[in-house]
């Protein structure tokens, strides 16, 4: 009798933790619903626009990098900065401000600034058409979203990369 006492805790022991993770795991949203909303998004990175890589202004303003405001409040950007995976960085310049739902482009090359588009000022590419990683820092150096690619044919999304196509990266 003592035995069949055990066996039925046991049992029950076995059942009840079962049942917790049956709905622990109901409970969990799915991965891409459990991501944290960032208030700048990397939307993507047009790392290697058509035609040859010639180093004139004209053709480093075609590359851009966008972010986006997925937040409900207007972003003050000042100071945030942007970063490949070498030494090139920007800074976005002092009252640059951007309402949500809106995007930014950052292009490469020098021209001048308007609400919907900034520019990196570098003298040539920064990002690479083999790949490279675009991150976003706040103006105190957080890191705010890191965006690695793999460029030239298409590839797909994987654990460690973005989907891109032979031109552009989306984050």
């Amino acid at each position: 009798m003592l035995s069949s006492i055990v066996s039925r805790a046991r049992f029950l022991a076995v059942l009840l933790a079962a049942l917790l993770v049956v709905g622990m795991v109901g409970i969990a949203p799915p991965a891409a619903e459990a991501a944290v909303k960032k208030p700048l998004d990397i939307v993507k990175v047009y790392y290697d626009p058509p035609g040859k890589d010639y180093s004139k202004n004209s053709y480093f303003t075609k590359e851009y990098i966008q972010v986006k405001n997925t937040g409900k409040k207007t972003l003050t950007l000042t100071g945030y900065t942007i970063r490949d995976s070498g030494p090139k960085k920007f800074t976005f310049p002092k009252g640059t401000k951007l309402k949500p739902g809106k995007t930014l482009t950052i292009r490469t090359g020098k021209g001048k600034n308007t609400a919907s588009t900034v520019y990196w000022n570098n003298k040539g590419y920064v990002w690479n058409n083999t790949g490279d990683k675009a991150r976003t820092y706040t103006n105190k150096g957080k890191l705010i979203e890191s965006c690695a690619y793999k460029g030239g044919t298409h590839k797909k999304a994987t654990t460690k990369t973005v989907r891109t196509t032979t031109t552009t990266a989306y984050c």
